[in-house]
C-alpha cells in the first residue's frame, strides 16, 4: 500500500464539501483523509497501488485550494 501525504490550505467543513467530489472521483472515497483541525491540513491518500500525485494535486485546485507533498514541502525549507 502507498501512502502519499500532502500539505493544503483546506481549513474548514465547507471547503472539505468543494474538494470531496474531486477526490472521490480521483482516487476513491475510502482511499484518502483530510485533517482540517491540524497545523499542516494534511491529506493523506492511500492506494493498494500507485498514486498519480498529480490526479491529487489537479483535483485539490480545481477546488479552488492548493496541495504540495509533504516530503517536497519540507526538502525545500
Amino acid at each position: 500500500m502507498e501512502l502519499i501525504t500532502f500539505k493544503t490550505n483546506i481549513s474548514n467543513e465547507k471547503a472539505l464539501q468543494r474538494v470531496a467530489p474531486l477526490l472521490n472521483n480521483a482516487v476513491g472515497s475510502a482511499n484518502w483523509q483530510l485533517d482540517v483541525a491540524g497545523v499542516d491540513k494534511k491529506l493523506m491518500v492511500y492506494s493498494p497501488g500507485m498514486i498519480n500525485e498529480m490526479q491529487v494535486i489537479d483535483a485539490v485546485h480545481k477546488a479552488g485550494f492548493y496541495a504540495v507533498n509533504i516530503e517536497d514541502y519540507y526538502a525545500i525549507y
